[in-house]
């Protein structure tokens, strides 16, 4: 089954995980990121994944057509995968960056451009070094 990001995140998928853990694996292996693997472990209105890249849990939350989220633990170079995600997955820039109290580390990415996003994480406790990726809209 060929996969791409049409088949789950923008349009809504099935929601059967394993159809779903199918099309993000095909995803990814299909841009060469062949050395994570994803299990989809909440299919609704909101999707989530666990995604094992070695001994690294990953994780991935998104709302289909609207915005996607990625989770790693401190420590994990996440350079390499979101540029493949922005350019051959996602086909769209990362909007922002955070880390959490935690030293997790976040990347999302906002098909609107992410401009209300940006503003609640402003001034919150809880979101350690936002970083705005993308020019705001009108700037």
């Amino acid at each position: 089954m060929s996969a791409n990001a049409g088949t789950w995140f923008y349009r809504q998928p099935e929601a059967d995980p394993f159809m779903v853990t199918e099309r993000l694996n095909g995803t990814f292996w299909q841009a060469r990121a062949v050395e994570i693997y994803w299990r989809c472990i909440e299919a609704g209105s909101t999707f989530r994944a666990e995604g094992y890249f070695g001994d690294t849990l990953l994780e991935m939350e998104w709302e289909p057509e609207r915005w996607l989220r990625l989770k790693a633990p401190a420590g994990f170079d996440l350079k390499q995968l979101t540029g493949i995600m922005s350019r051959q997955i996602l086909a769209i820039p990362a909007t922002l960056s955070f880390s959490d109290s935690a030293g997790n580390q976040f990347v999302e990415w906002h098909r609107d451009g992410g401009d209300a996003r940006w503003a609640e994480i402003q001034g919150t406790a809880g979101f350690v070094k936002p970083q705005r990726l993308v020019k705001k809209k009108g700037a």
